[in-house]
């Protein structure tokens, strides 16, 4: 949706803006180049890594905000844009780290119901494949992004959830225009059409709705077994309680806290099923 704005660019998960930090805040720029065009994340943006090294001119050595920043500049450019961001989930875990490397950078936390977030890891190949795991690791990086999130300078962070923009992707999507200091582009709700392109094969094979309007693809009151509901709600319902998400089982039984025990040590006790 961001990406379809006229002028923001958001190009596939990088992920290489934590794993090529070696903890130096000057690096050598061909050193760097290089590195970053061996990065599977960076050969997924199309982009060659020529079109970053003209970003930074003759400089030999620079700070690495500068270098990752030319990264993004140079994709903005290419796709005739003049502001960029950046949508890997797993940053989420990183707040702190890329809040210091961007002081003007702002973070929208998109947060999903736990459960559909659990009935989602069934249709594709990565993630837990077991209630409990999911449960916990849904509940550790939401509360981790939520505790680094909120102790942000105020109008640095927001965060939006996912049930919200189902409902009402309009007003959702200005309210983030706001947040964000950018005009409200009404192309934003044709990103369907707009940014198509810029939707990876594999993502569009993982999650074929991807290309969608943003719909409650997956629903666990009636998807979700009961009694993976209760092992879920055993791991991480206290986070659900702190987002506002309804509990159907706010006391859990003692049967659903050891499923979960078993679950966390590896157990197949309540695999999610496609």
């Amino acid at each position: 949706m961001l990406n379809a704005h006229r002028s923001v660019a958001v190009p596939p998960e990088s992920r290489f803006v934590v794993e090529l930090w070696q903890g130096h805040n000057e690096v050598e720029v061909n050193r760097f180049l290089s590195r970053l065009d061996a990065h599977k994340r960076f050969q997924a943006w199309d982009l060659p890594v020529e079109s970053v090294r003209s970003e930074l001119g003759d400089a030999d050595k620079i700070s690495y905000a500068t270098a990752i920043e030319a990264a993004y500049n140079s994709y903005a450019r290419v796709h005739g844009k003049t502001r960029w961001g950046d949508k890997t989930p797993r940053y989420v875990e990183d707040i702190p780290f890329l809040a210091e490397l961007f002081p003007t950078a702002r973070f929208v936390h998109l947060i999903r119901d736990g459960r559909n977030v659990a009935l989602s890891y069934a249709h594709v190949p990565f993630g837990p494949k077991n209630v409990t795991k999911a449960a916990q690791l849904w509940a550790d990086r939401v509360r981790v992004g939520c505790k680094a999130g909120r102790a942000l300078p105020a109008g640095r962070y927001i965060e939006v959830r996912y049930e919200d923009l189902v409902e009402d992707a309009p007003g959702e999507a200005k309210d983030l225009c706001e947040f964000l200091e950018l005009d409200f582009d009404p192309g934003m709700l044709e990103y369907t059409e707009r940014a198509r392109d810029a939707v990876l094969t594999r993502a569009a094979q993982y999650n074929p709705n991807v290309t969608s309007k943003p719909t409650k693809t997956r629903s666990w009151e009636e998807e979700m077994p009961a009694d993976q509901v209760e092992t879920f709600e055993a791991v991480a319902g206290d986070v659900l309680s702190e987002l506002g998400y309804e509990r159907r089982f706010p006391d859990p039984s003692a049967g659903a806290r050891i499923k979960a025990l078993l679950g966390r040590v590896g157990l197949p006790v309540g695999r999610l099923r496609n």
